[in-house]
């Protein structure tokens, strides 16, 4: 997932391409753009946002709408490509949408924009993290962002924390160079920090996003058996990780591994690495390990509709489509400005990812309190809580 942010010039390219003339859709519709890569390493991600996004303005559209308007998704596929998304989102303005969801894979362009333009982008928009408060979780964040995925700064604290108490030889991390793996990477670092410590190795890899193909990890599998470091954090696409635990076996060195928040939101990477997959460690939404009715509902209803299973990504997509009908009708407004202000407001909102909502000083719904550490048993096929 998870584009590096662009340069200027590409943003102003993509806005000179499709220029700012509004084309006014149907009358009794409201237009949401959204922009995921559906194809690539993080395809599944993709078409999880879309189903989950799909679901949502049917279950709205079904219901009357809002205000006597019904909601019409228009999705499109970025194929992990910063400027292809930020051509889409230039022209999903100009069509007419009233909100842009995405993207999971290039994030950091639609965030550049969504500030540029003073618009407001919602869903799973780069899993939150640095493309969202880009100086850390303290930091402000992107006044027109409201992230509804997964937090790469939750994940990585979380597997952080349980690397310091594990871990005496020392953790290694390999992580993708843009926003999503300097995220994990971060959220890591903030519990090193407290405790003192210092992260054992930190190696950037460059992955294939666009098609897939795996990247060559023999090097680093080397480096870490030379090091005697015994634990490695792989924040890299479910394939890469595979590959991993597969050339760890292959020297037969033993190591904990730890992941990331794609490492379980489907099945990727249990199967690509089969019974090596086994004590491998990350984490889940705690609503996702123990759910409750209205998810398992969800769920259940996303199954018959779809004919996969629901992820993580697909019910944040779901929730940020209900919470904006929500503020819709609370603001009885569509401007982008007073669309912001509803969304600063929401509190206390049920969804299907747990009880969210956004101040002017947050922006992304999930954080480590909502997160539970959970590791693969690769004889029940299952990811179990951590109890150590």
């Amino acid at each position: 997932m998870r584009k590096l942010a662009t340069t200027s010039a590409m943003l102003l390219a993509t806005t000179a391409f499709w220029g700012l003339g509004v084309q006014a859709g149907a009358a009794d519709e409201y237009l949401i753009g959204l922009i995921a890569g559906t194809t690539g390493a993080y395809g599944s991600t993709g078409v999880a946002t879309v189903n989950g996004s799909q679901m949502a303005v049917d279950e709205v559209n079904a219901a009357g709408g809002v205000d006597g308007h019904t909601f019409k998704l228009d999705p499109h596929n970025d194929n992990a490509s910063a400027t292809l998304s930020g051509q889409l989102y230039e022209k999903l303005m100009s069509q007419g949408a009233i909100a842009i969801a995405g993207s999971p894979d290039t994030g950091p362009v639609t965030a550049q924009l969504a500030q540029r333009h003073k618009f407001p982008t919602i869903g799973v928009v780069d899993d939150g993290g640095l493309t969202v408060n880009p100086d850390g979780p303290t930091s402000p964040p992107n006044p027109w962002v409201f992230d509804f995925g997964l937090n790469t700064f939750a994940w990585g604290e979380k597997i952080g924390q349980h690397a310091l108490k594990h871990c005496p030889d020392g953790l290694a991390v390999l992580h993708d160079p843009s926003t999503y793996g300097q995220g994990g990477l971060f959220g890591i670092q903030l519990a090193y920090d407290k405790a003192g410590k210092k992260i054992a190795m930190d190696h950037a890899i460059t992955e294939n996003w666009s098609t897939g193909a795996t990247a060559g990890l023999m090097p680093e599998v080397n480096a870490i058996k030379a090091a005697g470091i015994k634990c490695v954090d792989v924040w890299l696409t479910p394939q890469d990780q595979a590959a991993f635990v597969q050339d760890l076996h292959s020297i037969g060195y033993d190591a904990i591994v730890y992941g990331n928040d794609e490492t379980n939101a489907d099945d990727t990477y249990s199967k690509l690495a089969g019974d090596l997959a086994d004590g491998t460690i990350t984490a889940m939404l705690t609503t996702e390990l123990h759910p409750g009715p209205e998810l398992l509902a969800f769920k259940d209803a996303y199954k018959k509709k779809f004919n996969v299973d629901a992820t993580p990504f697909s019910a944040g997509a779901y929730d940020s489509i209900k919470m904006l009908a929500q503020v819709i009708k609370d603001v009885k407004s569509t401007k982008p400005e007073d669309l912001q202000k509803g969304f600063n407001a929401v509190q206390g909102f049920k969804g299907m990812t747990g009880t969210i909502g956004f101040t002017e000083q947050s922006h992304i719904t999930i954080t480590a309190e909502q997160v539970t550490l959970v590791k693969y048993d690769a004889k029940s096929k299952t990811w179990v809580e951590v109890t150590d």
